[in-house]
């Protein structure tokens, strides 16, 4: 059997890989349960804590982001409620997508969240949810996102 390799897909025609040309001393087996310790991993996209304003059933009004750099806790309000957040909150103009996940149901913590894409007074789209388990709200960022 002759392996074959492309460079990139659609890229014309496979090319038979010479014997030899794969040295086996360049991996590194990784003993069962151990971690590699050159692999440095990091998340990415983590959900923000973010303050939310609640209509009828749990449906966003409006959305304070936080600073960059804030790791203030998420927090929830009712219309009337005062706030001590000295970000603006923007006003949601528009709900485009609602979803539910709830997975890992089998674990100590569980995944139950109610999703919202959405659009603010700015003309922003965020991706937000709130925790069905704590009530808490995030903003899931990514996809070109950012914090003005």
């Amino acid at each position: 059997m002759v392996a074959h390799t492309r460079k990139t897909p659609g890229a014309g025609p496979l090319r038979p890989i010479k014997p030899g040309a794969i040295k086996p001393k360049a991996i590194k087996p990784i003993a069962p349960g151990s971690i590699d310790q050159g692999a440095q991993f990091r998340p990415l996209d983590l959900p923000v804590p973010i303050e939310v304003v609640e209509g009828r059933m749990e449906r966003p009004v409006s959305v304070t982001l936080p600073p960059a750099s804030s790791s203030r806790p998420a927090r929830s309000r009712r219309p009337g409620q005062a706030t001590g957040s000295p970000a603006a909150p923007l006003t949601v103009t528009a709900i485009n997508d609602l979803w539910q996940v709830d997975d890992e149901w089998w674990r100590d913590r569980p995944i139950s969240r109610r999703y919202y894409q959405l659009t603010t007074q700015d003309d922003r789209r965020l991706t937000i949810f709130r925790d069905q388990l704590n009530g808490d709200w995030y903003w899931q960022r990514g996809g070109g996102e950012a914090v003005s």
